[in-house]
């Protein structure tokens, strides 16, 4: 977001998310009187295809058709429109990962398949829903997204059916969706619910097998898989799968669309038989909360920290750290009570020290011995007001004998009270030293499990050993760094390509 202004019509940006090869997606708030805001995920067409009058009409028509689906498991459209000319849409902002991630960070990058069914059965309960209004045509892990209550929820309805007759290149759009397009749509037929179903079967597969069914060496070679149904058997790559599940998978792989599962209904009544308990949408949801950084990182608590957080680890355009700290003249009407105190302490201090006898050198600590000479000289306490032997308030000076007992006897036995001392120093500040982190070619950063934000970030830490760690939706890649006292330090991370 570096160079680009911060509003954007009635949102504030607030972190780029990511970009595609027809949109670019931020994480923005829609700003309100009152101080209302609600955090959305702002999708914002890229120029090449805001150019092309056909493309933003489809755009527009199916964003329209979206915004009637309202599903707990489908991603809200919120809002839609153009500023300046910039067409965009408004979507409910997840807080969680998408399963593309999920599945990176899992062992053999498979999941177990109780929560492989847990999954479909959220997906399939979405386009029961949404098959009475359109086609998604482009389900895959990534437009998967998985909620820290261990929800599934699909987004991006309508996009795929918007971009299909740009009249720029579509040849960026089609970059990984080929894997999971049913045959009907390879062979650029009319198309209905089943070939979502299709490509649903292709990320159960994945997730279960921890391969993608039809994978050849290149695209070609793998919509020529496709369309002559040629693929790997799932109880070839995940053996202990069980046998409904796998049944379930395979009918869903019918290159023939009339043998297919017919609906999501008939999916779903399929998937009743091997319904999970309630204890794996519990599993899941803790997986996703410690992958994400814990209760800590939540949106909701996030966005409540923006503010006063003194983190420098910045969104561009965005200064926390400048708005975190109170303005000059409010930080010096702060520190002249502290100052004032300070002063009076100090003059306190100095004349008892000048009008005390055998005064020891102002650089060099009392000895017990001046202590006790001193001590013989005081007149004996009055009857009036007889010594208690309390506790004295004042900080009393340790024995010569080392035990760290306080001493308050004179070498005579009298009872004395504890000397003057000059008060503790407040505690000092660590020392700290800054770190740069870049992720290349982009990224976000976690600093010792603490969500930092998109890099690059820049962040004052305490002297010592860090842990940086970087990812997209999840950290995948770890770094451990020192930091020395007001040294500046850069640590670059590289990411593979999506």
């Amino acid at each position: 977001m570096a160079g680009e202004p911060r509003e954007f019509g009635p949102y504030r940006l607030i972190r780029r998310l990511g970009v595609g090869g027809m949109a670019e997606t931020f994480e923005a708030a829609r700003l309100g009187e009152g101080g209302f805001e609600q955090r959305v995920c702002l999708k914002r067409v890229l120029p090449a295809f805001g150019d092309d009058e056909e493309f933003v009409a489809r755009f527009q028509r199916e964003a329209r058709l979206a915004a009637r689906l309202r599903h707990t498991h489908i991603v809200g459209v919120i809002d839609a429109g153009d500023v300046d000319g910039s067409h965009y849409m408004a979507l409910e902002l997840v807080d969680g990962v998408d399963l593309r991630s999920l599945l990176r960070s899992s062992p053999e990058q498979k999941l177990d398949p109780e929560t492989v069914a847990l999954i479909a059965i959220d997906l399939a309960y979405a386009l029961e829903h949404a098959h009475a209004t359109l086609v998604h045509r482009d389900i895959s892990p990534s437009n998967i997204l998985l909620s820290r209550s261990g929800e599934a929820k699909l987004a991006d309805f309508g996009i795929a059916k918007a971009i299909e007759n740009a009249k720029v290149t579509a040849s960026r759009t089609a970059k990984g969706k080929i894997p999971y397009m049913a045959p009907e749509q390879m062979r650029a037929e009319s198309v209905d619910g089943r070939a979502d179903l299709f490509s649903l079967g292709v990320v159960m597969f994945e997730a279960v097998g921890g391969v993608r069914p039809f994978d050849g060496m290149h695209d070609v070679e793998t919509m020529q898989r496709v369309l002559d149904g040629k693929r790997l058997r799932l109880e070839d790559v995940a053996p202990g799968t069980p046998s409904t599940l796998a049944a379930i998978i395979d009918r869903l792989l019918v290159i023939d669309r009339e043998s297919r599962t017919r609906s999501a209904q008939q999916l779903l009544e399929e998937l009743a038989e091997i319904a999970p308990p309630p204890s794996t949408r519990r599993a899941l949801a803790s997986r996703i909360e410690t992958q994400c950084g814990g209760p800590e990182t939540r949106l909701h608590v996030r966005v409540s920290e923006e503010r006063d957080t003194e983190l420098t680890a910045l969104p561009a355009g965005v200064d926390r750290a400048r708005s975190a700290k109170p303005p000059p003249r409010r930080r010096l009407a702060l520190a002249l009570p502290a100052l004032f105190v300070a002063a009076v302490l100090v003059a306190v201090f100095m004349l008892v020290q000048r009008h005390s006898p055998e005064t020891a050198p102002a650089a060099e600590a009392a000895s017990p011995a001046t202590v006790a000479d001193a001590a013989a000289e005081l007149p004996p306490p009055s009857p009036a007001a007889p010594n208690t032997q309390s506790k004295p308030s004042a900080p009393a000076i340790a024995s010569s004998t080392g035990t760290g007992e306080p001493d308050t006897q004179s070498s005579t036995g009298a009872s004395v009270d504890p000397p003057l001392v000059a008060p503790t120093p407040p505690p000092v500040a660590p020392a700290r030293g800054w770190v740069r982190v870049v992720v290349e070619p982009w990224g976000n950063v976690w600093i010792d499990g603490r969500y930092f934000g998109r890099a690059p970030v820049r962040a004052r830490l305490n002297t010592g050993r860090h842990v940086i760690q970087a990812g997209r939706e999840l950290p995948s890649e770890r770094r451990v760094v020192r930091v020395q006292p007001g040294a500046r330090k850069e640590v670059q991370l590289t990411l593979g390509a999506e």
